[in-house]
């Protein structure tokens, strides 16, 4: 029951990323780091479109994620990555181009950013994540004991600065405004549940 109770955060948390990024994200053209951004940059440089690029990066992080992180975690990643790609593409579906739903690409950036760090706060507390540069934040997490947070930062802060440099200035400092609001928040996030929730923490649950 407990494993049930698990998928079923880990779902509605992929649920509320997709929401998140696909709504205030992307009409804003903004960059919060992960492999979707490594996509963009490197589809600059090398012959394959970012979908392929994405898609080779995803399978290398998974792997890695089954042989740094053990078999339970990486499934759990997995179902995460899967129901988040999913959710997109639904949205995609039934809403296709959406326009921001708050033109102000600041305002729309705090907000997407607060929803995104409740749902990967959400699923890093029941060990799975939205997969891409998350796992390798986790798996940093793992082995140097640093915070998911500054993890997070390490993994991303790279892809924001380059991002926003192809992009504009007014995108630049959106996306940098976005990813300290992520990678900071996760951090609260996490303690806020593990305070109010469960007494253990989530590498000893």
């Amino acid at each position: 029951m407990k494993t049930v109770k698990e998928y079923t955060v880990i779902v509605f948390a992929s649920i509320l990323y997709a929401f998140s990024t696909y709504f205030f994200i992307f009409p804003s053209g903004i960059f919060l780091g992960g492999t979707s951004g490594i996509s963009v940059i490197l589809n600059y440089f090398i012959p394959f479109s970012p979908g392929i690029i994405l898609m080779m990066i995803n399978i290398t992080l998974l792997i890695l994620a089954l042989l740094l992180l053990g078999k339970e975690m990486a499934i759990r990643i997995f179902v995460g990555s899967l129901v988040t790609t999913v959710a997109i593409g639904g949205l995609e579906i039934l809403f296709p181009s959406p326009d921001p739903i708050i033109p102000n690409i600041y305002i729309s950036c705090v907000i997407g950013s607060i929803l995104i760090c409740i749902a990967s706060a959400t699923l890093f507390y029941v060990r799975s994540s939205s997969g891409g540069t998350d796992i390798a934040a986790q798996i940093i997490n793992k082995y140097t004991k640093m915070n998911i947070g500054k993890a997070l930062l390490c993994t991303d802060i790279l892809i924001v600065i380059v991002g926003g440099i192809i992009s504009g200035c007014s995108i630049a400092v959106a996306s940098v405004i976005g990813l300290l609001i992520k990678t900071f928040g996760i951090d609260f996030m996490i303690a806020f549940i593990q305070n109010h929730f469960s007494k253990e923490t989530p590498q000893n649950r």
